[in-house]
């Protein structure tokens, strides 16, 4: 690459070696920069809160106390409120679990197999397949929340590094919404002086489809999430809660979000309400909320520079293989930050 190349696109090359350089450190260091991430993560999504606070009050210090309050208070109140009822319908769920797979295996053995292969299908098949799957997740052991979470964040985090990280996660919060403007300044001064404005210009680019992706997602999760705890309530499904919950957040994945509280629902329409009244209101209820998604999603991620589905789902496969779980969560963001510094090149380039 020649000289004259890297003067055209170097705006473009430091901050997709930015972006590079700060995904490498977070894999390499993750027990060591998680709370930074974290901090970084809740400054950036607070910071509309901090700005507000700061156009009243004048001064950043105070602006930002008051958003890291702020937040705090939410999360106090999301704890209160909402993961009590949640935490007492896993346990539900994973207490129905073994019947709603005994009334499954019934119907499959009796209705389906017996008719649609004759004498080619053991409906016993069906039986071992979810005894194998009742054991492995220890069902019948009377597993608790509390200790399927163990066993899955077992050895990730230690009672001491959570209490810590409750503490220092806040505190850098602070100090980033604080500095914000420092630490960018900082950054623009290691950049010759000749390249400041226009990598300032793609800086502003990258956080406007970062900040507008993140901030319309989750708007959308907790709206997705509201919309289908009131109807599946209204319509009387079991555990309307937990699927709404987990059916939002899912909804940040194209596609996946639908089908995630689509199943369980319609199954549990089936096997445990029994009669079609249910089987059509569950129908109707994600249906609709499919048409409403598609006039929502569009005003609340106007923000955004538009990314494929496609896109996405590649991303997050990517992520989840090369990256596991810290994979997926970095994956769709990393997305967003790269395509401002892309759609520049392609527009450079063109203009050639």
């Amino acid at each position: 690459m020649n000289n004259s190349v890297v003067e055209r696109y170097f705006p473009e090359i430091v901050v997709t070696l930015t972006i590079t350089v700060f995904i490498i450190v977070l894999f390499m260091m993750k027990p060591v920069v998680f709370p930074f991430f974290a901090a970084m993560a809740s400054a950036y999504i607070s910071f509309p809160v901090f700005e507000f606070f700061l156009k009243i009050f004048k001064k950043r210090q105070i602006a930002a106390l008051l958003t890291v309050v702020l937040i705090l208070l939410a999360i106090l109140s999301l704890m209160l409120v909402v993961l009590p009822d949640l935490i007492k319908q896993i346990e539900e769920f994973i207490d129905y679990l073994p019947v709603l797979t005994s009334k499954i295996d019934f119907y499959l053995s009796k209705y389906i197999g017996k008719r649609v292969f004759a004498n080619g299908f053991n409906p016993k098949n069906a039986t071992t397949v979810f005894s194998l799957l009742y054991k492995n997740f220890s069902v019948n052991n009377s597993l608790t929340v509390a200790a399927l979470a163990q066993k899955i964040f077992s050895g990730v985090f230690s009672i001491a590094s959570v209490v810590i990280n409750i503490v220092v996660i806040p505190l850098l919060s602070y100090y980033i919404l604080v500095d914000w403007e420092n630490l960018r300044d900082l950054y623009l001064k290691l950049i010759p002086r000749a390249y400041r404005t226009e990598t300032a210009v793609l800086l502003d680019r990258v956080n406007d489809s970062l900040s507008g992706y993140i901030r319309g997602q989750l708007l959308m999760a907790f709206l997705v999430a509201v919309y289908f705890s009131i109807t599946l309530t209204v319509v009387d499904i079991r555990y309307s809660f937990l699927i709404a919950v987990v059916t939002g957040i899912m909804n940040m994945i194209p596609y996946v979000g639908f089908f995630t509280g689509f199943v369980p629902s319609i199954l549990l329409a089936v096997f445990d309400n029994g009669d079609l009244f249910h089987i059509v209101a569950v129908i109707i209820v994600f249906l609709s909320e499919v048409a409403l998604e598609n006039v929502i999603y569009p005003m609340v991620m106007s923000r955004t520079t538009g990314i494929n589905p496609l896109l996405i789902i590649f991303a997050i496969f990517f992520g989840a293989t090369y990256g596991s779980f810290l994979g997926i969560i970095v994956a769709v963001p990393v997305v967003a930050m790269i395509l401002p510094v892309f759609d520049s090149f392609m527009m450079k380039r063109e203009s050639e």
